[in-house]
């Protein structure tokens, strides 16, 4: 349970690198996109797997799925799941890459993502002769599906790779088929909080977006035209006009409960705040865009349907 409180605890370094690379570009002095391996910025095999440091949690959770597990001997700190990584070595913040702390596991290959960062670490690793992979970072379920696929491929689970995606595919087209459409759609607006003094509003190129559009919801960040994140005001947010407030477990923590949020400027002003429906998931679950994010959705759905029946 240590571990995985330590690596919760400081998910929040990466607001700022998410929203720098909310498209699925590269953070500011990250990396270039593509696929990267090996001591130059170009394509070649993946030669050894028997030992592999991921430095994203979604990054994790696909190695697991295709089998790989047993491969992966440390991870970075926004690894929540499966509960066996939770036992591994934790190498810091894969968006403030500590190269030493990487290479002090003795890695065969390194897999990152685009928000990788800084490239000066990532050329030390590769330095040292050891092969670093570079993913695109996935914000749809087709870029998901996509990741999975090249992931699958250069490790050579390429049958793994295809039976995940059709699972994930199958479950995706079960829940959407299982959603009552909305007469009107419910205005949805995501708030990511580590306490007052960080409050970010989600909008377009961020992995709730297709969260709360799977549900029939609108959400209201991208319909405002934020892309990545933006400081919440009050009067933006009272402006958007959201139905439901949702945000992390640990962010509604830090500020104290609901109460705590409702008593920041603007927030009690809404629909959302005035009826009091706030809904609230754990970072791993709504900032990961990996193998469960169908069971999130699943879950936001019906918190959310349940939400407006109550009204």
């Amino acid at each position: 349970m240590t571990g995985q409180l330590r690596r919760r605890s400081t998910i929040w370094l990466l607001a700022t690198a998410i929203a720098a690379a909310a498209c699925g570009g590269a953070a500011s002095g990250g990396t270039p996109q593509g696929t990267a391996i090996g001591a130059e910025p170009a394509e070649s095999v993946v030669a050894d797997t028997s030992r592999v440091v991921t430095l994203s949690g979604d990054l994790t959770e696909i190695l697991w799925e295709l089998g790989l597990g047993d491969s992966v001997v440390a991870v970075d700190v926004t690894t929540v799941h499966p509960p066996e990584a939770l036992e591994l070595p934790v190498v810091g913040v894969g968006r403030f890459l500590n190269a030493e702390a990487v290479l002090a596991q003795s890695p065969t290959l390194v897999i990152g993502d685009t928000q990788t960062s800084p490239l000066d670490a990532i050329d030390q690793i590769r330095s040292a002769g050891i092969p670093v992979l570079i993913t695109d970072v996935a914000t749809t379920f087709d870029e998901l599906a996509d990741k999975i696929t090249t992931l699958a491929r250069d490790l050579g689970a390429e049958d793994a790779g295809v039976a995940l995606n059709e699972r994930i595919s199958s479950q995706l087209a079960q829940v959407l088929a299982g959603l009552d459409k909305f007469a009107t759609p419910p205005r949805l607006a995501f708030v990511y909080s580590r306490g007052p003094d960080v409050m970010l509003l989600f909008g377009e190129g961020m992995t709730t977006q297709p969260l709360i559009e799977a549900t029939g919801g609108i959400d209201v960040g991208a319909a405002s035209g934020v892309v990545g994140t933006v400081p919440v005001t009050a009067e933006a947010l009272v402006s958007a006009a959201p139905d439901i407030l949702i945000t992390t477990s640990e962010g509604l923590a830090a500020l104290g409960g609901i109460d705590g949020l409702l008593a920041l400027p603007g927030f009690a002003e809404t629909p959302a705040g005035r009826d009091g429906r706030i809904l609230t998931y754990p970072e791993g679950d709504v900032l990961t865009f990996g193998p469960r994010i169908v069971s999130t959705l699943e879950q936001l759905s019906l918190d959310l349907r349940t939400a407006l029946e109550e009204q």
